[in-house]
């Protein structure tokens, strides 16, 4: 029996086939597989967006592109409290 919670939704350019056999292989991984298979993961899709704004803005630094990342994933508000706060431990 295949089991989908409501989250679960076959993505469109995905056979449903294909998509029960890797919902199959992500069920057989450990915990820890799973942990690292989302963390690779995680990393894969911030250095696509960091890729992406380095497209967009090719003359910026590396430190720009680092502070556009970080309000796109935290949004500006809490990513200027999380500069805020680690200058405040440079100092």
């Amino acid at each position: 029996m295949t089991r989908y919670s409501a989250a679960m939704v076959v993505p469109s350019d995905t056979s449903p086939d294909a998509w029960a056999r890797q919902m199959s292989g992500i069920r057989a991984m450990t915990p820890q597989e799973r942990l690292r298979l989302g963390a690779s993961m995680s990393d894969e899709i911030r250095q696509l967006a960091r890729d992406g704004i380095r497209s967009r803005h090719a003359d910026w630094s590396a430190a720009e592109v680092d502070a556009a990342l970080e309000d796109l994933l935290l949004g500006r508000t809490v990513a200027n409290a999380v500069r805020s706060g680690r200058r405040a431990l440079d100092r």
